[in-house]
């Protein structure tokens, strides 16, 4: 099963933190509980940020992938939207943002909620870069 987190490189370079022995200990992650590029692009379209595709394919490789885990471009208006996002806008984007296919009905609008208010918390706390991490 695929892995994936959201991480400020926090000083180090892409490689350091693909490569660290201890990943705790080479960025600052969000502990993203696996949602990836598609679920954070279909929310990204939910917010008004751009169409799902166009956002898709700004999570592009921050270095060239070798072996199993690599670091993706976290698009900048998406990260810059969940940054700035209102309660309403939190709450409305959460009802909608659980009916999508990859969930599988197995997120509920507190959840969702709860999800998209920790990650702009996060977001607010580095003007760096952020990147997606994945490891298949």
């Amino acid at each position: 099963m695929p892995i994936s987190d959201i991480v400020f490189l926090d000083g180090n370079e892409p490689e350091e933190v693909l490569y660290c022995e201890d990943q705790a200990e080479c960025g600052i992650w969000f502990r993203a509980k696996n949602i990836d590029s598609v679920p954070l692009s279909k929310l990204g379209e939910i917010l008004g940020v751009g169409t799902c595709k166009e956002l898709s394919s700004g999570f592009q490789p921050a270095v060239p992938p070798e072996g199993e885990a690599f670091l993706l471009n976290f698009p900048v208006a998406l990260k810059n939207k969940i940054a700035s996002c209102s309660a309403q806008e939190i709450e409305s984007a959460s009802n909608e943002w659980v009916k999508i296919d990859e969930f599988r009905g197995g997120m509920s609008t507190e959840m969702a909620r709860k999800y998209i208010s920790s990650l702009k918390e996060f977001l607010q706390n580095s003007d760096e870069d952020v990147f997606l991490f994945l490891s298949i």
